[in-house]
């Protein structure tokens, strides 16, 4: 097989895939108005079989009339004969041979349209019952595809309500944290006002001539020399 034959095989076969496609996407709805059809043909054998069922009615109305008819002329006949009118005892009886070979014909169709009758009946019965089946099925199939919308739906809004909680989770993090730092921040402030404010009085204290008790290189160095002055007095010859 060359190439060129293998694409043209391809692209026979991929000319019903947006078809197939289609046909999966919408095949509810297809079912659906499958399903209308076939409650339409029933509808159509329901009336086809009433009209059947109706006939039936009147081929039987008028077998009972040639019965009652056919019984009529047979009393007729016997009264002919019992009063010696052969001849119309025969003609009475020439009429219910043709009523009897019309009745039996009659019947036979009666019989026919007995069998279609009841074979249509049949037929609806089980169609009735196949209808219910493939609706049941069908309202399975929606609420099971409704059910996973649904779901699909809740896990959509399920994965958005955790970024949200994320999200709100960051935000409220950030928040903390800068809280924090303008706490510290304002910490560190009042330290430095601390300081400042303490450096402030030592300097006034100095100043004044008010010893701060703190120690220096100076006071560290006129204590040294004291200590020095007084230990080379005591060390005079007396």
């Amino acid at each position: 097989m060359t190439i060129w034959t293998k694409m043209s095989t391809l692209l026979r076969a991929s000319a019903h895939e947006p078809v197939e496609r289609l046909v999966d996407a919408n095949a509810l709805r297809i079912m659906t108005q499958e399903l209308k059809d076939s409650e339409q043909v029933m509808w159509r054998a329901k009336r086809e079989l009433a009209g059947l069922m109706a006939h039936r009615r009147q081929l039987e109305r008028q077998d009972n009339d040639l019965a009652q008819r056919i019984t009529t002329r047979e009393q007729q006949a016997t009264m002919a004969l019992d009063k010696g009118e052969d001849s119309l005892a025969f003609d009475l009886a020439a009429r219910i041979a043709d009523d009897e070979t019309q009745r039996k014909e009659q019947r036979l169709h009666l019989d026919q349209l007995a069998k279609r009758e009841q074979s249509l009946r049949d037929g609806l019965h089980d169609a009735a019952q196949s209808l219910q089946y493939y609706n049941r099925e069908l309202s399975l199939a929606k609420a099971q595809q409704s059910g996973t919308q649904f779901n699909r739906r809740l896990e959509v809004q399920g994965i958005s309500l955790r970024d949200s909680l994320d999200e709100l989770a960051q935000s409220l993090e950030h928040i903390k944290t800068r809280q924090t730092h303008q706490a510290d921040v304002q910490d560190a402030l009042r330290e430095l006002d601390r300081e400042a404010g303490g450096h402030a009085l030592e300097l006034r204290l100095r100043e004044t001539g008010i010893a701060t008790g703190q120690h220096d290189a100076t006071a560290v160095l006129q204590r040294l020399k004291a200590t020095s002055t007084s230990s080379g007095t005591s060390n005079l010859p007396r």
